[in-house]
């Protein structure tokens, strides 16, 4: 009887995800509209898909396999016309974009080269605007390619780790769609994605897990193609769930994304998400779609099955807050499926079993979780005396949790923000000056600094905690704010006023562990202001010394130059020769420049000067003259 039950149960829960994707299948086209740009024909191999999540972004399409070579042959995916030629240093590098008669683009990213007609294009619109770095519209049907022309090579240009063609699929909308949707034969994928881990989050101050407030990872294991934890689970209250998952494909083990997620509690669908399309608006909602602290700690991507305040991505077909779960048994399922179709499960029985593993908090004096400050302290045979601090008021706590050396307390923030926490005696201070809200604008100020968030500055409820401090080995005024672990949705103004006497042209900077990060900002008075996206450390430095240049090919042919700035980092450099413009090509992952003249038939003669600038306004110019 159980046997059938669960079988009906999985065919359920198939069916429903099975149905609902019929309403979001891209057939707006022919499976065979479009051809695969590298290799057409062969079967090629991915690094990276769509939907995938990277450090500050979903990956926006796939990322196909060169061999580790760069120069292969890139052909037009569909006939169209060409509608916008990019190239800068970083991003996608030298880019293409198409424009189709069906209304879709498909962009090219990370190319070596152009074909011949639109090399002669760009290099006469870049010596005529005087600058390698330039975002082209040519004219509707300036140039058109049929399917499968080539139009550029592959390449490593931009912000590539390493050889590869990044390809793409918009809608007219410009919303990134999935082309494995489109049924490539060259990408083989007959493996479904894998999980690595699980995690269960306290939601609110009386949810737990196995009996323990927090955030706690699962092992998992596979059991006759099934995930399931290794040890025995216990929820209770609103519970967020996290997996560590990513899908592998036939021939490679690049670690991919899942296209599509489904958490049920016994049989019912509790959340769901299918990244079918991503709109570029939402990007930066990866922070609060993975766990960021988990992330900055570790590494780990782990997705979260529930959509958390501030996130407003349209991926989530069915979101959810959180997983409300009573002291019951229940049956937890997870479906992860591919873009190809591969699923794999996870099921688990929760509620069920003796509790085996009861998680401690690991907690370093206290810590701010979601709204809570969440603390431990010694614990002795008589309750101790706990005091959260408001100026000299004091309000005495009872533990939630005990073991036998220590007691763990919770204070709710909402409530008021102590200044500090009396351990017996032992005072410590929080650091925690404000209490920001997202959504509106919000001016702080200190003594010692000044800060302003705008609408969109954030995606929940900022604790502020600051202090200042001095590092006297390094002579750094430090302005400490401890946020490492808080995505930003958007900028915040930051002024510091200072104590030092700083040098004519100092300017902000990140410190982590005695490393300059440049932030740049501007002066008035004793204040300095600039942005940030990250509430970190921030300290003032003086750059004093002019970037480096350093010749490697020198002819009448051809130049090539490493430039290179130890602190503040390049800025600009201008190439000239008896005073009219060299276009110089820039590879910042070599810190290599080189020329790219507009006649390769005539030699370089006269006075070759280069001038390069840091972002601290110090230059170094190199001179030749050819003779």
């Amino acid at each position: 009887m159980l046997e059938k039950e669960s079988m009906r149960f999985i065919v359920a829960a198939v069916l429903v995800v099975f149905v609902i994707n019929l309403s979001f299948a891209q057939s707006f086209t022919d499976d065979d509209y479009y051809l695969f740009p590298i290799n057409p024909g062969e079967q090629n191999l991915l690094a990276g898909t769509m939907g995938e999540l990277r450090s500050s972004h979903f990956h926006a399409g796939l990322d196909i396999k060169t061999g580790g070579r760069t120069g292969l042959p890139v052909h037009a995916a569909a006939s169209g016309y060409v509608y916008r030629i990019k190239i800068s240093p970083g991003g996608y590098g030298n880019a293409l974009y198409l424009n189709h008669p069906n209304g879709t683009t498909t962009v090219y990213g990370h190319l070596e080269s152009y074909s011949p007609i639109l090399e002669e294009y760009i290099l006469k619109e870049q010596y005529e605007k005087q600058s390698f770095s330039v975002d082209l519209f040519p004219e509707d049907g300036a140039f058109r390619f049929e399917k499968g022309e080539i139009i550029a090579y592959s390449g490593n240009s931009g912000s590539s780790s390493g050889p590869h063609l990044h390809f793409e699929i918009r809608d007219r909308h410009q919303r990134i769609l999935d082309p494995l949707k489109f049924n490539f034969p060259e990408i083989k994928d007959n493996m479904p994605p894998f999980l690595k881990g699980i995690a269960f989050v306290s939601l609110d101050e009386n949810a737990r897990v196995n009996e323990a407030f927090g955030r706690y990872n699962f092992d998992v294991i596979k059991v006759d193609g099934v995930f399931k934890t290794r040890a025995p689970v216990s929820l209770e209250g609103n519970i967020g769930v996290e997996i560590y998952a990513y899908d592998l494909m036939d021939g490679v083990w690049s670690r991919n994304g899942v296209s599509e997620t489904v958490l049920l509690l016994d049989d019912d669908t509790v959340f769901r998400e299918l990244k079918s399309n991503l709109s570029f608006g939402n990007q930066k909602n990866i922070l609060v779609h993975v766990n960021y602290p988990h992330y900055v700690q570790t590494g780990q991507k782990y997705n979260r099955l529930y959509v958390e305040d501030g996130n407003t991505n349209d991926i989530y077909i069915k979101p959810s807050k959180g997983l409300k779960v009573d002291s019951e048994p229940h049956v937890l399922t997870i479906l992860m499926k591919d873009s190809k179709g591969n699923m794999v499960k996870f099921e688990n029985k929760i509620n069920e079993r003796k509790i085996v593993y009861r998680p401690r908090p690991e907690i370093n004096e206290f810590e701010i979780y979601r709204n809570y400050l969440h603390f431990e302290a010694p614990y002795v045979s008589t309750p101790s005396q706990i005091l959260v601090h408001f100026g000299q008021l004091g309000k005495e706590l009872i533990p939630y949790r005990i073991e036998k050396s220590k007691a763990y307390y919770l204070w709710d923030l909402r409530n008021g923000l102590p200044d500090s926490i009396d351990y017996c005696g032992d005072i410590k201070k929080t650091d925690i000056k404000a209490m920001i809200p997202s959504g509106s604008e919000y001016s702080f100020y200190h003594e010692d600094v000044e800060l302003l968030f705008r609408k969109n500055s954030l995606f929940d409820t900022l604790y502020l905690q600051f202090e200042k401090s001095y590092d006297t080995t390094h002579g750094f005024e430090e302005f400490k704010f401890n946020h490492r672990t808080d995505p930003l949705k958007g900028s915040v103004r930051v002024r510091l006023k200072s104590d030092g006497d700083y040098p004519f042209g100092s300017q902000a900077y990140t410190l982590n562990n005695g490393r300059l990060g440049y932030l740049g900002g501007s002066w008035d008075g004793e204040q300095i202001e600039f942005y940030t996206q990250d509430l970190v450390t921030f300290t003032i430095a003086n750059d004093s010394i002019a970037p480096n240049i350093r010749p490697v090919i020198v002819n009448r042919d051809e130049l090539y130059f490493k430039i290179s700035d130890d602190l503040s980092g390049i800025k600009t450099y201008n190439a000239t020769l008896d005073g009219q413009f060299v276009l110089m090509k820039y590879e910042p992952k070599k810190s290599l420049i080189w020329s790219e003249k507009k006649d390769k038939n005539i030699p370089f003669k006269g006075e070759f000067v280069l001038e390069v600038e840091d972002n601290a306004g110090n230059k170094e110019t190199y001179n030749y003259t050819f003779k």
